[in-house]
């Protein structure tokens, strides 16, 4: 499944590029980042691009500047795994599977209780973008990868949303990154995403019910599934490696 991400300036460029190498571990932990004038030879880019670049790997936790040792990637328990460029450099080096499955854990931990807190919680309004949400993904089951992928994303992402907790939308952005992970190597195909349909019905019909219960447990079940979905995949892709 090709996927379509949004253009970059130089300035995303250089912050895609640079974070991509930390999370790959081209740079660990306490190691300093090439040089200004270096990375400015590297990538073509200008010494302000590149100081910008920096302030955006800083916020992110992943890099700060020492004096007389330059800008060292920092511990990797003080980066932003939340951020969902982190995130998505992070998936990128993930060859193992081990990193999809831990979004997993965070996913399995954070979205049951939010199904729960929307069933008591969601106005109609609310109630009416989830449910939006999967007629889209009904609409798009079986025949357009790329609409389900999106369809999907915004249905747990209105549930969130619907929580009527602020601080639930920070965890939607990374939740969205991590989904996006999960499904591009769970739901390859279009007959994929028509077995995720009746589960995602279910959380739908408990919300809008007003059963936290049942929606808490129907959000559970859905995920669960979808981590042994992944673990299989995962196992696939581990014996085609070990045959080839």
């Amino acid at each position: 499944m090709k996927k379509h991400a949004p253009p970059r300036n130089l300035c995303g460029q250089v912050i895609h590029e640079l974070g991509g190498r930390i999370l790959a571990g081209e740079i660990p932990p306490g190691q300093a980042i090439p040089q200004e004038w270096t990375l400015c030879e590297q990538l073509g880019v200008s010494r302000t691009v590149v100081r910008e670049a920096i302030k955006g790997l800083a916020a992110k936790g992943l890099v700060e500047s020492r004096a007389k040792r330059g800008t060292l990637v920092r511990p990797s328990n003080q980066w932003n795994y939340l951020d969902p460029e982190v995130i998505q450099w992070q998936s990128g080096s993930d060859s193992s599977g081990s990193n999809l499955l831990r979004l997993t854990e965070f996913r399995q931990t954070i979205e049951p209780k939010a199904a729960a807190m929307a069933a008591k919680r969601a106005s109609e309004e609310q109630l009416q973008h989830i449910s939006d949400a999967w007629d889209q993904m009904e609409e798009a089951a079986g025949n357009d990868v790329e609409k389900f992928l999106a369809a999907d994303i915004l249905f747990h992402v209105e549930i969130l949303h619907a929580t009527g907790n602020p601080f639930f939308s920070p965890v939607a952005h990374a939740i969205s990154a991590s989904l996006e992970s999960s499904l591009r190597v769970t739901n390859c195909l279009p007959s994929d995403n028509l077995s995720s349909l009746p589960l995602h019905k279910k959380v739908l019909k408990a919300i809008i019910a007003g059963q936290a219960t049942q929606a808490h447990n129907a959000m559970l079940s859905m995920l669960n599934d979808a981590a042994k979905r992944i673990e299989k995949a995962i196992a696939r892709t581990d014996t085609s490696a070990n045959n080839s």
